[in-house]
């Protein structure tokens, strides 16, 4: 008995090898018969093109649809790529290439593509995001709060103007009003709006300025908001202004020389030295010295922001020339190039409007009756720029920008920009002056810098305000992080719940300021703690920054000085909570607040990608050329939309297992007296 006797016996297991692959598989083609095959080529198959005589006569069948043309072959060839022509065995249309075309310049369809030269491409340090949109079918809308429709604002005027120490200043209600005398604005102070003639008037002057919207204490309840209408000038005096090294540097580095010789003795070094700082001289600092001309206040932010823009307005169409020459000791050129990007936000995420603008404002501190021509990172001056080398400011950007809508300062000469698109101008001595502006178009798909989402939500008696921010964080090789600073959130809270917020205090009213919360929980904090702290919730929590009602605004304001912090990296997120529990008496208005607003400034033009990138002075009285500092600044301020939510009520649970009231059962009601029987005789 052995295994050949058994029936069950597989044949394929006395096979000391795999079969041979039938020639008709694609995966394993065999070049010839296989010698210890039994069997013969029973399945054969061949494939050959078809001609154009089996196309003709198959006209019955119907004509076969061509393949689609061959892949290009890549722009760039590398080592282990196949370079040789693509064709198609299968179409008989096709043309067989020539041999030539494998040997042909890769190159040059793609020029031709390109329209004939080759274009520049982008550098590292461009941005994952177009620098600003294409689309320019649309017409740029009016950034806010440009073009100003009222009659003027109720104002309070700070009196007397200037302090005294023995007196007492006040605030006096005014109607503040911004007109036209020819071509030169004029403010007007009245003491009613139906006075027809104002008690003060204020011709402006291109070196007028107005502050920076503050708020100061206006009574026990509260402030108010305040802004200076001021005259700056400036004075050379020792000293060093920061971001100003080039000659204290000088200085610092011969000191160590100095104290060298002192050490040995050198009597001639020392004198030398002595000679190189009388010739070098002291550093010089030019000093703003502000004079305040009128302070005044008002309840109403909005209105502070508009008179603002519209004194700004007024002085950028001021002509202002140069009818001096002075001499400066040291001489100096500042510009700040400003971007402002206005949003509207929905509480999904979703952005409905980004308007932008850029503002270049120049100082200048140069002797004589020099021309400076400034130079930015127009498209159109791609290529076109010939500087000397002591006038290019040493950034690094291959970035280049579109300028729509671009408008300047009296002092710029127009003409020359309209024909080869150069920023040449005569400034005014020592005048901080908006030199040019100009309309750009955000990217639609951009990343905003801080993200914000709030949330109000009411529970019977209880209301939960939610607001998280998020922080990209964007980080490029050219600057590294950009933080957002001196963040603003304001969140308006309803006239009813005010009260909820509020602390008194000896001779004012104080506000409830947020309790700082760590993100996360510490597992049986409750149990460590319990004895030293209930850990009671707070009115107010925040994980960064503080927030207080702040009644000047109507609104929780959560102000933070910096996101991220410092050592935080991208994608970090802040959380604000605050938990309101409403007695009967409390009233919920019918409608909450729509919108919250942010606002805050970045260290950079963020937006627009802004470059200066070279100044160059012309019919200069100095040999050396002046020192130049270039500050870049981006304001952002966002209207919100928040997302009102009605919190569900108590669970299933629990309002099945809550013990209900038995009802009364209902007596049914007596039945009535039975009338009485008549004595009379009349009834039948």
């Amino acid at each position: 008995v052995g295994f050949g006797t058994d029936d069950n016996f597989d044949s394929f297991l006395a096979l000391r090898e795999p079969p041979p692959a039938p020639q008709g598989t694609p995966a394993r083609i065999s070049r010839g018969e296989s010698a210890e095959s039994d069997t013969g080529n029973d399945f054969n198959i061949f494939i050959k093109p078809k001609s154009s005589d089996d196309f003709k006569s198959n006209d019955d069948r119907g004509v076969f649809a061509p393949l689609a043309p061959p892949p290009k072959s890549p722009i760039h060839v590398g080592p282990l790529q196949d370079t040789s022509p693509r064709f198609n065995p299968f179409d008989a249309t096709q043309d067989i290439p020539p041999a030539s075309a494998a040997t042909e310049n890769l190159f040059a369809e793609e020029i031709s593509e390109r329209g004939g030269e080759m274009q520049r491409t982008d550098s590292h340090e461009t941005p994952p995001t177009p620098l600003f949109d294409e689309d320019v079918s649309q017409p740029l809308e009016d950034f806010p709060r440009v073009h100003y429709q009222g009659t003027g604002w109720e104002m309070q005027l700070r009196q007397p103007n200037k302090k005294k120490i023995t007196g007492q200043r006040f605030w006096k209600k005014i109607l503040l009003r911004l007109v036209y005398q020819g071509e030169n604005p004029v403010l007007q102070l009245f003491n009613n709006k139906d006075d027809k003639d104002p008690f003060q008037e204020l011709p402006l002057q291109p070196c007028y300025s107005v502050s920076e919207i503050g708020a100061q204490q206006y009574d026990q309840y509260g402030k108010i908001f305040t802004i200076k209408l001021q005259f700056i000038f400036y004075k050379e005096r020792p000293g060093v202004r920061p971001g100003q090294v080039t000659k204290a540097e000088r200085i610092t580095n011969k000191l160590s020389q100095f104290a060298a010789y002192a050490i040995q003795g050198d009597y001639q070094g020392v004198k030398e030295f002595g000679s190189d700082l009388k010739k070098l001289g002291l550093p010089v600092e030019h000093a703003p010295q502000i004079s305040q001309l009128f302070k005044i206040g008002s309840h109403s932010f909005e209105d502070m922001k508009q008179f603002s823009m519209c004194v700004e307005e007024a002085l950028f169409r001021l002509s202002a020339h140069r009818d001096r020459a002075l001499t400066y000791k040291m001489e100096e050129v500042q510009i700040t190039a400003v971007d402002e990007l206005y949003v509207e936000q929905r509480f999904t995420g979703g952005v409905d409007k980004q308007i932008a603008r850029v503002r270049l404002f120049f100082l200048g501190f140069l002797s004589g009756m020099p021309d400076v021509e400034l130079g930015v990172n127009d498209l159109v001056r791609q290529g076109k720029e010939v500087v000397g080398r002591h006038d290019i400011i040493p950034v690094v950007t291959e970035e280049w920008i579109r300028l729509e809508s671009v408008e300047f300062h009296s002092c710029v000469q127009q003409d020359e920009y309209e024909k080869t698109r150069t920023i040449r101008f005569k400034p005014p001595d020592a005048c901080y002056i908006e030199l040019m502006r100009f309309r750009i178009r955000p990217p639609r798909n951009r990343e905003l810098p801080l993200q914000l989402k709030c949330s109000m939500c009411v529970t019977g008696n209880k209301v939960e305000i939610h607001a998280d921010i998020l922080v990209p964080g964007f980080t490029s090789r050219k600057l590294g992080q950009i933080p957002c600073e001196d963040v603003m959130v304001r969140i308006p809270i309803p006239e009813c719940w005010i009260y909820l917020f509020r602390v008194e205090k000896h001779f004012r009213y104080g506000s409830v300021k947020s309790a700082h919360r760590r993100t996360g929980k510490i597992k049986g904090i409750e149990r460590i703690l319990g004895a030293v702290d209930n850990l009671e919730t707070s009115l107010m929590e925040a994980t960064s920054g503080q927030a207080k009602y702040e009644h000047q605004h109507r609104s929780i304001v959560w102000r933070m000085p910096r996101l991220p912090k410092e050592g935080q990296g991208a994608y970090t997120t802040h959380n604000l909570v605050c938990r309101l529990a409403l007695t009967s008496f409390d009233q919920i208005p019918d409608e909450l607040a729509k919108y919250c607003y942010v606002e805050f400034t970045m260290p950079a033009t963020t937006v627009s990608h802004t470059t200066v990138r070279s100044v160059s002075i012309a019919n200069s009285d100095s040999d050396s050329p002046p020192e130049k500092y270039v500050r870049q600044l981006s304001r952002h301020e966002y209207r919100v939309e928040i997302e009102h939510t009605q919190g569900d009520g108590p669970g299933d649970y629990i309002a099945a297992t809550v013990a209900k009231p038995e009802p009364i059962p209902e007596q049914p009601p007596p039945p009535p007296p039975a009338a009485p029987e008549s004595d009379s005789d009349s009834s039948g």
